[in-house]
């Protein structure tokens, strides 16, 4: 802890969290199943390279990113696990991907074609993922399409299709309760759009699969299930599972907790990130005056603010603005005025002993308070996996 004194402001990764996190994965899936989580985006804002190396140290399998860059980010870091790259890859980043040994999701021609001359000229095998589109209308083999890609793979002996997948449109937004009264009763239109939706693209999936193995196709890791349904619904598990969001110890939707705890009494997900900074002035503002660009906040009593050193080039969202809090020495202060670039005022008249340089806390917990990124998600109108994933990766990600 002693080099969070040199920090203006700081991410905190929480090693014990994450790792309780991963046990509970592989709790709910087993040994024999590839548990592979998303570390695309900077690991959802907490740090790519320190989580991936808490996650594989603590029992995850593999790691999946969306991008050649994170790869290469990963291979340099010394991680030699297997890499699934979730997105796209440009023609001329192909052959970048063979050399780091990665797996590739597959759906264009394009990209067969690039890789079938890529392999050619390093010498090496390429290893494909093929990606059905079963209803989310995003990256994806169109089903009628389906054989016919796999003919065009099979023109390139280097190729090797191991595995097969497909990524769910809703299925954090429903419960089991809700996908088993349907199943009861499919007339209900409102049933239809809440649970049925996930039902009619797993029998999709697997009706791809059926359609591989009847042609002889063998490809062995199948894998569909994002954090929702690997924790909901096993039957989405297949060969390998790709837990996102609750990996960090959020919650992809209130139904997905409501529903999880219910079915697993006391198992819990332990937010992994804390967000802090610090006091870079007090002053006095009277009775009156106005705070801030636009003169959006006007002092109804005289008051005492704070100057903090963040904003919305770190990430800090300027819907805040007037509506947010952070904590200090374990209060609550809102925030005064607009979210700045770089700065936000709060008010700090009823914390008299707040003082420059005082810990601030802008995503966690300080004493028995605590906000959460559930709570500034409500707040900017959005979800928690943008408050997160929008913290400046410039902001030193630090492991307690």
């Amino acid at each position: 802890m002693s080099n969070l004194k040199n920090n203006l402001t700081w991410v905190e990764i929480n090693k014990a969290s994450l790792i309780n996190n991963i046990r509970l994965f592989r709790g709910l899936i087993g040994r024999k199943t590839i548990l592979a989580p998303c570390v695309k985006a900077n690991a959802y804002g907490h740090d790519m390279v320190k989580t991936a190396k808490i996650a594989l140290a603590a029992g995850a399998d593999w790691l999946n990113v969306n991008a050649v860059f994170e790869a290469v980010e990963l291979r340099k870091a010394g991680i030699k696990s297997p890499i699934y790259i979730m997105g796209y890859v440009m023609k001329k980043d192909i052959a970048d991907a063979v050399r780091l040994n990665c797996r590739l999701v597959a759906y264009n021609k394009e990209t067969i074609a690039e890789l079938g001359k890529a392999t050619k000229r390093l010498h090496k095998k390429a290893i494909i993922h093929l990606k059905i589109e079963t209803g989310n209308n995003r990256q994806g083999i169109l089903m009628g399409n389906l054989m016919d890609f796999v003919e065009y793979v099979k023109k390139f002996p280097q190729i090797t299709i191991e595995g097969i997948s497909t990524h769910f449109a809703n299925i954090e937004d429903i419960s089991v309760s809700e996908a088993k009264r349907f199943l009861k009763n499919k007339n209900s239109e409102k049933s239809f759009q809440l649970a049925a939706y996930p039902l009619f693209q797993l029998e999709n999936f697997r009706h791809a699969i059926a359609l591989l193995k009847n042609a002889g196709i063998n490809v062995p890791i199948r894998h569909c299930a994002n954090s929702a349904a690997t924790m909901l619904f096993p039957e989405t598990h297949f060969d390998m599972v790709r837990p996102g969001i609750a990996f960090y110890g959020l919650w992809p939707s209130e139904e997905t907790k409501v529903a999880f705890q219910k079915m697993h009494k006391g198992a819990k997900l332990m937010p992994v990130l804390s967000w802090r900074t610090r006091i870079a002035q007090i002053k006095n503002v009277s009775a009156g005056s106005y705070i801030g660009y636009g003169c959006t906040y006007r002092a109804k009593k005289n008051m005492k603010i704070a100057i903090l050193p963040i904003g919305y080039y770190d990430g800090f969202d300027r819907g805040f603005s007037n509506k947010g809090y952070v904590l200090i020495r374990g209060k609550r202060a809102k925030i005064c005025g607009r979210v700045c670039m770089n700065i936000i005022m709060v008010d700090v008249t009823d914390i008299p002993s707040a003082r420059v340089e005082d810990t601030v806390t802008l995503l966690g917990k300080d004493g028995r308070e605590e906000i959460t990124a559930d709570e500034l998600a409500e707040i900017a109108g959005t979800i928690n996996y943008e408050i997160t994933t929008r913290i400046n990766e410039k902001i030193p990600r630090i492991v307690i």
